[in-house]
């Protein structure tokens, strides 16, 4: 195997993996973290849970978000089959996530994580903007989900 097929190989297993752990960790976080957020004693709970759980949950996504996206696409620079052109879309979904997050998900986060402020704003505040919270979430869900389907679409192909 030449040094390029490595390098190739490699950044398609790590781009595979990252997109698959970001996609678990997405859905997890719409189908039982904000559920169980929501379904706390009070609405403060709420905002000193998703205050806890954000910083975590931001450095982590990040992270494997660069990774996927900058995987596929060396994968796909180094591929030279015709299934090559499913990297780029896995690469293209992940990084779709990052607009994203910038301006439908953070203006919602800035206003959750200020402190004691959203405890002020009385408890309908809080919930309404802990669901719009989760539904904005839940499209980056759906991308990576893409993501890997086109990355689990490539290794099939591979395999055949």
């Amino acid at each position: 195997m030449e040094r390029t097929e490595i390098v190739g190989l490699s950044a398609k297993i790590a781009s595979t993996f990252a997109a698959n752990t970001f996609f678990g960790a997405a859905i997890y976080i719409n189908a039982v973290e904000t559920p169980a957020r929501l379904s706390l004693a009070s609405t403060s709970a709420m905002v000193d849970n998703f205050q806890a759980t954000f910083p975590r949950a931001m450095g982590m996504q990040l992270k494997l978000v660069g990774i996927s996206s900058i995987g596929s696409a060396i994968g796909y620079y180094l591929d030279t089959t015709s299934d090559r052109k499913l990297l780029l879309y896995a690469s293209l979904c992940m990084l779709f996530n990052v607009p994203w997050t910038r301006f439908m998900i953070m203006p919602i986060n800035h206003q959750l994580m200020d402190g004691d402020y959203p405890k002020k704003k009385g408890d309908s505040w809080v919930t309404d903007m802990m669901r719009r919270w989760d539904r904005v979430h839940f499209v980056r869900s759906m991308s990576s989900c893409a993501a890997v389907i086109c990355l689990t679409s490539y290794w099939i192909r591979k395999a055949m």
